[in-house]
């Protein structure tokens, strides 16, 4: 079956909150409303499909907003531009099979398109997730820092550089 990335909406709710509840502790939990806020005001929000059937999403911010979270707003001191991973989670039946990597795929190259030369995301320490830290390192994301962040994580802040030419600071 092939697969499909495509813009998250309101209809992809109950999907995107079970997989989400399925990838704790990996990832933070929705909630609700803070979901249905993400599909609609995020810079990026997409659901990856097989079959049909949603299978993985990935939440993403551009520099420029208020309120994400510590992480965002370490990179948001930092950087002019950047597209910062706020979550991506896969099913457990499409782990391993090329999702993630997919929507990392379609990620680099909308950053491209919007002239955009830096991915930035953080990956938790504690609790810890490796399976997450081996994903991004294979993609050639590297640590630039760690923080503490107010709900208890302690997590490690990676980016990569994407496309050629200087980048914004």
């Amino acid at each position: 079956m092939s697969l499909s990335v495509r813009s998250a909406t309101l209809a992809d709710r109950d999907a995107i909150l079970a997989i989400n509840r399925a990838g704790m502790p990996g990832v933070s939990a929705f909630e609700p409303a803070e979901l249905e806020r993400c599909i609609s005001a995020a810079t990026l929000f997409w659901v990856a499909e097989r079959g049909g059937e949603p299978c993985g999403y990935l939440l993403a911010f551009a520099h420029g907003f208020a309120g994400i979270g510590d992480e965002y707003a370490w990179f948001s001191a930092r950087h002019a531009a950047f597209l910062y991973v706020d979550s991506i989670a896969i099913a457990e039946r499409a782990r391993r099979s090329g999702v993630g990597a997919a929507l990392y795929a379609r990620l680099e190259d909308e950053a491209r398109r919007r002239g955009i030369a830096r991915l930035s995301c953080e990956v938790n320490l504690e609790p810890p997730n490796p399976q997450s830290l081996a994903f991004h390192g294979a993609r050639g994301f590297r640590e630039v820092g760690r923080l503490r962040v107010r709900d208890g994580r302690f997590v490690a802040l990676l980016e990569r550089e994407i496309g050629a030419g200087a980048l914004q600071k």
